[in-house]
């Protein structure tokens, strides 16, 4: 109860007190247009991950053709073999 009573008795000091007013559209406003002004310097950078993204796809593409010609990994190693003759 005690802590209920403290809580009462700083609600009812705070109750007096004014809300100080911030105005911060400014600051929101600058940083906004600042950040525009820096988006151009991301060109580089997007041509740099599209070219990545592009190299990727290309080496998955083959990757699946690959693995899709391989039936087991152990053949892979007596394919070889196969034309060797013994006789």
């Amino acid at each position: 109860m005690d802590t209920l009573r403290a809580i009462e008795k700083l609600a009812q000091q705070t109750q007096g007190e004014k809300v100080p007013a911030f105005d911060v559209s400014a600051r929101v406003l600058q940083q906004i247009r600042s950040e525009e002004a820096e988006s151009y310097g991301f060109v580089a950078f997007e041509l740099f991950a599209s070219i990545s993204a592009v190299a990727a796809s290309v080496v998955g593409y083959f990757s699946i053709g690959a693995l899709k010609s391989v039936t087991s990994p152990l053949m892979q190693f007596l394919a070889p073999l196969q034309e060797v003759r013994i006789w």
